[in-house]
């Protein structure tokens, strides 16, 4: 974890030092590889290199510290077709940005919207169902082999990593089930692997 949290930050300061200088093309490239990569590794931007993320996760422990609890998704939110329509608005935005070649702040906007979401709401709202970044990496991640696991004969169900996980990347609807992951969902943060009391997701 104290690699991950190395490079979060690491991240971040290139991502701040980007905006100042003016050349957010290159955290595109970033992202474009990451995207890639996200076909033999799933969404290991998400968990490592988006700064949104790292932003959210600082959200997320001064709230749980302070014991603050937050709104729910709204269900409206949770229909695939608002995802999807979301992430044709960012592709169009794109689009426009390099055919006219006008500097229009995408990012940095996106990046303030995570965070202000992620004050009143819990993240998967973000993460799961209006993140851009995060609707194109689960498409490509969909094809990757490389995923956690719940290990069924070391689970003994107490839920902890369902509760941990801030992408709602997790399927247990029926508690006589064990927890199963969805490995398009998963932002390799490894959340729900600190919560585990069995180590029992590997």
């Amino acid at each position: 974890m104290k690699l991950r949290k190395f490079v979060q930050v690491l991240s971040l300061v290139l991502f701040v030092g980007l905006i100042a200088l003016g050349k957010m093309q290159l955290w595109m490239l970033i992202f474009g590889g990451s995207l890639l990569l996200s076909t033999f590794f799933g969404r290991f931007y998400c968990g490592y290199i988006c700064p949104i993320n790292t932003g959210m996760e600082a959200i997320d422990s001064i709230s749980d510290k302070k014991k603050r609890k937050r709104k729910s998704v709204p269900k409206f939110f949770k229909s695939p077709i608002i995802r999807y329509l979301i992430l044709a608005l960012f592709l169009g935005t794109m689009a426009i940005v390099f055919k006219t070649g006008k500097k229009l702040p995408v990012l940095p906007v996106l990046f303030a919207t995570g965070i202000v979401i992620t004050i009143f709401f819990r993240p998967e709202f973000w993460h799961r169902y209006l993140c851009p970044y995060g609707s194109l990496l689960s498409v490509f991640s969909k094809f990757n082999k490389k995923t956690y696991m719940v290990h069924n004969e070391d689970c003994i169900k107490c839920g902890k990593c369902v509760k941990a996980c801030p992408a709602d990347a997790y399927i247990w609807e029926d508690r006589k089930d064990y927890p199963f992951i969805i490995k398009n969902e998963c932002l390799k943060c490894g959340r729900c692997i600190e919560a585990c009391p069995t180590d029992s997701i590997r």
